[in-house]
């Protein structure tokens, strides 16, 4: 997953890294990495904002622009590299996924 955000990343882009990966990361391009003087940077665990979103302090939506299936994973990222769709911050839906909230977007059709 890592390789695919590289790609679609600019020169000296940053690519954050979010979720919980436990030991090694087989088949890492670091040579892309290097070519691009991409940063990869840990996003780490936000309880506190946590509590803030789970309370509406915080609107979490507004960032939303696109919701994709996971089997349409790389025509999103496809359409990211291109950055002729608009995309800011997608929800990838996967079949453990729960209906889209009001507010936050329909799922894409690619």
């Amino acid at each position: 997953m890592i390789n695919e955000c590289l790609y679609p990343t600019k020169k000296f882009g940053r690519v954050g890294i979010i979720g919980d990966y436990v030991g090694f990361t087989n088949h890492l391009n670091v040579g892309a990495i290097m070519e691009l003087g991409i940063y990869l940077i840990e996003c780490g665990q936000a309880p506190v904002q946590r509590c803030m979103v789970q309370k509406w302090e915080v609107d979490p939506t507004i960032m939303l622009t696109h919701r994709f299936k996971i089997e349409d994973i790389a025509k999103a990222y496809k359409l990211q590299e291109k950055r002729e769709e608009g995309l800011i911050k997608c929800f990838v839906e996967t079949r453990f996924s729960t209906p889209h909230a009001e507010g936050t977007p329909e799922l894409t059709n690619l």
